[in-house]
């Protein structure tokens, strides 16, 4: 009498397991898709991004441009202080209390390390302007 029964619980159970297995499968589906369209969205956004940065930097390029065309007699630190931030700027006058600092000869340490750590910053500049249009121009043209 109990091999009927057991023999459609048997039956009901592997069934039931057939139908898991089934979502299992559309679930991971489901989950590959997800991922891969979480993958595009943000490689679409990061080129978005790159692209804006380099038109920003383009803008600003055409800029100057004019303004160099409009008046030729200013020089341009004067008219993009935000540009070159360590030039001091004619007729700003300094603050009480500050004092400038003494000039170096050419020939002490001092100068020589300040010229190396100068030439060494600016090096590292270069290095990272080139890094970033390299990555800049990889994502436009990927």
């Amino acid at each position: 009498m109990q091999a009927p029964s057991s023999e459609l619980s048997k039956a009901q159970l592997l069934e039931a397991l057939c139908h898991s297995q089934t979502r299992a499968r559309q679930a991971e589906e489901a989950a590959k898709k997800a991922y891969n369209e979480k993958e595009h969205m943000i490689t679409h956004f990061l080129k978005q991004a790159s692209q804006l940065f380099a038109y920003k930097q383009w803008f600003h390029i055409l800029q100057m441009e004019t303004s160099l065309r409009n008046s030729k007699c200013q020089p341009i630190y004067t008219r993009f202080p935000d540009f070159v931030p360590w030039i001091p700027i004619k007729g700003k006058q300094q603050k009480k209390g500050q004092h400038k600092p003494a000039k170096t000869e050419p020939s002490s340490p001092r100068y020589k390390i300040g010229k190396s750590f100068g030439s060494i910053l600016l090096g590292l500049t270069l290095a990272g302007a080139g890094l970033l249009l390299g990555w800049t121009l990889g994502w436009l043209f990927r």
